[in-house]
């Protein structure tokens, strides 16, 4: 855009000196108003230039934004206490984007293959707010949940072996993120589980590729 500023001065003076030349050699008006004229439509194309520029500035802005607002936003989970306790787990969501995200969390929790249903803010019935630059925290409780089925930690303990660890406590993530510009993002799922002897929530790293 500079060169273009600079070519447009040159060719100004060029066509300025050209017509003061060309009047004061022959006299004749003419080549005032020819002068005029070629710098207004110089003028003009220059300022439809810097319009298609500007505007497509502002498209590769909006891009941007968009991307950072659903792409940037990320979760953790942490586990507190020790083996034994209630097992309370914190959930956090990070929008580090300028704009502000709205996120469904579904958990799809199970005891054993068996649904147990959640909070609202954990099973899609409620959105979470991420304002700009912050990070939102909520947590859940694993004891709370097992109690719906009529089991608690403590007998989830005494159940576990190595041949049933992977399906005891297990939660099915689902994760959906959109923006204040409509831009949207949905995560593939993501199982995990609970291992009550390790006290730990393990997430599954690779997922079966489809049958085609």
């Amino acid at each position: 855009m500079k060169k273009i500023a600079i070519g447009f001065a040159v060719c100004v003076i060029l066509i300025m000196a050209a017509v003061i030349w060309m009047t004061c050699s022959s006299n004749d008006a003419r080549a005032l108003n020819l002068g005029t004229f070629m710098i207004l439509s110089l003028t003009l194309v220059v300022l439809v230039w810097y319009a298609y520029d500007t505007n497509s500035i502002a498209r590769v802005t909006r891009e941007r934004w968009m991307r950072e607002g659903v792409l940037s936003t990320t979760y953790s989970m942490e586990l507190i206490g020790s083996k034994g306790q209630p097992g309370r787990t914190l959930f956090r969501l990070n929008n580090p984007s300028p704009l502000l995200v709205r996120a469904k969390v579904i958990c799809n929790f199970r005891l054993y293959g068996e649904s147990i249903q959640a909070d609202p803010a954990y099973d899609g019935r409620d959105a979470w707010l991420l304002f700009p630059q912050q990070m939102s925290q909520g947590w859940f409780e694993i004891d709370s949940l097992l109690q719906k089925k009529g089991k608690n930690v403590a007998a989830m303990i005494a159940e576990y072996t190595p041949a049933n660890r992977n399906n005891q406590f297990t939660m099915n993530l689902e994760l959906e993120f959109w923006d204040e510009l409509g831009a949207r993002r949905k995560l593939p799922a993501r199982p995990h589980y609970f291992d009550f002897e390790r006290w730990v929530w393990i997430p599954h790293l690779t997922e079966t590729p489809e049958s085609k």
